[in-house]
């Protein structure tokens, strides 16, 4: 009986997973449509790029509205 070493079924292992995700995966991805629709570019552009700022405020329930300008 021939034993597989850890390195080959680690490889064989990465294969079948890729095999996989192109063949079943991504091809249910392609055909999902959201149900709200596609966000705009500038959208998704503003906010990747405010998501890479340092926050401006710290969360505190107490003063959260005095801090984004409600009263």
């Amino acid at each position: 009986m021939k034993y597989m070493t850890t390195k080959a079924y680690e490889k064989i292992k990465r294969e079948i997973k890729h095999e996989l995700i192109e063949e079943f995966v991504f091809p249910i991805l392609r055909n999902v449509e959201d149900s709200e629709g596609e966000y705009k570019e500038e959208f998704v552009k503003e906010v990747l790029k405010a998501a890479q700022e340092k926050p401006r405020y710290v969360y505190n329930p107490k003063t959260f509205l005095r801090q984004i300008g409600h009263r």
